[in-house]
């Protein structure tokens, strides 16, 4: 028998004086993005209107949240493209495969909050009107447009 690297089906102990060493892997966490992402209830439309949709981001120029809207994009730049979800409406929104980071932008007015909220509906971030920023999506599971 050749000696080497034994690994670990083999047994503990060898005869012939060799290691027991499990293969090395290199795991790495990939984000997978969100680039299957949706929002349940909210179609594709124009969202200058005053309703809840998605759009495409315009890769060249953004696109921008509409007034009395808050929005939330699958990709935190806009040249990566990917969606922008327009909420409207003041209610929870489900979130669906939204995994990694994005953006949030609240351009509500009267002073109406957003909340992206985890599982259990608990507010995981409080946004003002006017804030926006990157965001992990990972644990958001619902949003609260208002």
């Amino acid at each position: 028998m050749s000696t080497g690297t034994a690994y670990a089906q083999d047994s503990a102990a060898r005869a012939d004086g060799t290691r027991v060493t499990a293969p090395t892997h290199q795991t790495t966490v990939l984000n997978s993005g969100n680039d299957n992402a949706s929002v349940d209830g909210v179609g594709q439309c124009a969202i200058n209107q005053s309703k809840d949709c998605w759009a495409w981001i315009d890769k060249q120029n953004g696109t921008p949240c509409p007034s009395g809207h808050f929005c939330i994009y699958t990709n935190v730049w806009a040249n990566e493209g990917g969606k922008v979800f327009s909420l409207y409406r003041c209610r929870d929104f489900t979130l669906r495969r939204w995994n990694g980071e994005g953006l949030y932008h609240n351009s509500n007015t009267g002073g109406a909050h957003g909340y992206l909220k985890g599982s259990g509906r608990n507010v995981l971030k409080d946004v003002a009107p006017g804030e926006s920023g990157p965001y992990d999506f990972g644990p958001v599971y619902y949003v609260r447009a208002c």
